[in-house]
This record gives C-alpha cells, structure tokens and sequence, in this order.
C-alpha cells in the first residue's frame, strides 16, 4: 500500500521555571491548539510534499509526561502511546472522522523527568503532517495526551485546513 502520510513528532519544553516563583499546573495533562503551518517542500528523496505542522501546548502539574522506548516488540497501544489523533474530513456538507488507518494517529511523546523539587512541566508538541498526494479537501484533527499515570488531558481539536489548490 503507498504510504500518504509521514508523521513527525517534536516536543519542546519552552518553559520550566528554576529558582524563584514555582508554576503549579494540574496534574491532569492540559493542552491548548495553537496554530498550524502548511510548507510546500520536499521530503528526504526529493519529493514534492504538503508538509502541515500542528502546534499543541501542554502543562502537566506533576511532570510525568512521556513514555520509555518499549524493551518488548509487542507491548499494548496503552503504553506505547501517549499522543492520539484523529483526522476529520469534510463531506456531503459535514465532518466525518476517517476511520482508516490514515485516520487515527498515536505517537510516543519521550519520556521527560525534571530534577529538582518542581515537576511541573510546560512546552510545545509539534506534530509535522507529511501528505505526499492531496485526497482530501478539507480537514481538521482532533487530539489528546495521556501522561504516565494514565490521566487523559482535555481534547483539543485544530483550526480547519483548506488542502484544495495546494498542487503536488
């Protein structure tokens, strides 16, 4: 089967505070859309590609977000994966969750453990969507994250991405 879609997973923890005033966040994962970017660019053999990067911001009150590389092949989806997606396409005049394996997306965000007395933890996920053709016209995701001790954060969902006109 010819693979559409390549996905990328970059998390970035933009703010952990040191000494001084110590943030406190929910030990429930929180995460926050921000934005998405569209590049028309190439992939690593030179081919022409839609590029979509979704931005999701997160905090997490005790710090234990991110799984360990699995040591076993065959290990269950609930601890491989940590950050699910679900691609919605537009059709007949409403959304419509696709339900194949193009659809729903999990990824490992990698494990993360701050020293020191605060856990608490504050950053960026970026998520890079790379779409080698176009068969859908317009799309959004949905998303969340699950932390280590198994609390599932809010579900967010992104902006409406307009794929039409975009050629490859």
């Amino acid at each position: 089967m010819e693979r559409l879609f390549k996905y990328i997973l970059t998390l970035i923890i933009f703010s952990i505070t040191g000494c001084g005033e110590i943030e406190t966040y929910p030990d429930t994962p929180v995460i926050n859309y921000k934005d998405y970017t569209i590049y028309l660019t190439t992939d690593d053999l030179g081919n022409e590609i839609v590029l979509i990067e979704l931005n999701i911001e997160f905090t997490d009150g005790d710090g234990d977000i991110g799984f360990k590389q699995p040591s076993l092949p065959n290990v269950p989806d609930s601890i491989k994966f940590n950050l699910y997606l679900s691609l919605y396409d537009y059709k007949n005049g409403q959304f419509e969750e696709v339900e194949d394996t193009l659809g729903t997306q999990n990824y490992r965000i990698p494990y993360i453990e701050r020293e020191g007395q605060n856990k608490a933890l504050k950053g960026n996920i970026y998520v890079e969507l790379e779409y080698q053709r176009i068969i859908y016209d317009t799309i959004f995701y949905s998303f969340y994250i699950v932390d280590r001790k198994f609390h599932k954060s809010n579900v967010d969902s992104s902006d409406v991405i307009i794929l039409s006109g975009l050629d490859l």
